[in-house]
């Protein structure tokens, strides 16, 4: 009895520093996250996400180039937990480290260059059959013009100022796949009134107490019928509020992620 009373205790000293060891990990991976939007003339960013488990792997960041222009982050590593929450710091340090070196003057590389050396940089790092869809854009205030770069991700969706939704569609593989592969720039134009909602498949794949997915449409909805204007974080509450809403009883199994971008209504 008395050996068995100290394999309990040690059982349980074991329990509580992996608990312990897991709330750190959640507490340091929270802090690669953005922990403010950057301030953007004439429009707003903003994100949310929900890990699954205790730690996530979908990444959304963002990069401000300057007043006037932004870059835009959203990603989501193949798997679940740890091993998907440690290829997202990765992904996220590789892609700041390609980006930063072009700070101080330097000529910024085009989106798909800059997608297709991340690619470079993280095909076979994880080993085989791990991979991260992406999404990453440019957006000038100025000239409300969207550069960007979709690999494998869920089509962003823009909604324009009278709430019509349109699913940007096409794209190229995830990054992390092939070394060699390339990827296409693509551009839209982002007028006052207008927003860019990009998500993580965990928001459409979300299910409720029946089993029933979340799905694109609801989404579509979701979007059209948002009170107007209404700023980036609006649009990501108002969008995870009703997943959330959605799944009430059912137990998450992935990842949900949403960033927005909105441009301020003409006066």
């Amino acid at each position: 009895m008395t050996h068995d009373l100290e394999n309990l205790r040690e059982h349980e000293r074991q329990h509580a520093i992996l608990e312990r060891d897991i709330a750190l990990g959640r507490e340091a991976q929270q802090y690669l996250y953005p922990r403010r939007a950057p301030v953007l003339s004439q429009a707003s960013v903003w994100g949310v996400t929900q890990p699954a488990r205790i730690v996530s792997g979908d990444l959304y960041d963002f990069l401000s180039f300057t007043d006037s222009e932004v870059g835009l982050i959203c990603a989501d590593v193949s798997g679940k937990g740890t091993s998907a929450a440690l290829m997202m710091a990765n992904l996220q340090a590789v892609a700041h480290g390609r980006l930063l070196l072009f700070d101080n003057g330097n000529v910024r590389p085009a989106p798909d260059a800059f997608v297709a050396a991340l690619n470079r940089d993280i095909s076979g790092r994880f080993g085989d059959n791990r991979y991260a869809t992406l999404f990453y854009g440019e957006f000038d205030s100025q000239t409300h013009i969207l550069r960007y770069v979709n690999a494998g991700h869920t089509p962003p969706i823009l909604v324009s100022a009278e709430g019509e939704v349109t699913r940007l569609s096409g794209g190229d593989l995830p990054v992390g796949m092939f070394p060699d592969t390339t990827f296409q720039e693509r551009r839209v134009m982002v007028p006052g009134g207008c927003s860019i909602v990009v998500y993580t498949d965990g928001v459409s794949d979300a299910l409720n107490a029946k089993g029933e997915e979340f799905g694109e449409e609801r989404i579509m909805h979701c979007l059209s019928s948002l009170s107007r204007p209404m700023d980036a974080e609006g649009i990501c509450e108002h969008l995870a509020g009703k997943v959330a809403e959605w799944a009430t009883g059912a137990e998450r199994f992935d990842d949900t992620t949403i960033l927005a971008l909105a441009v301020d209504a003409y006066l």
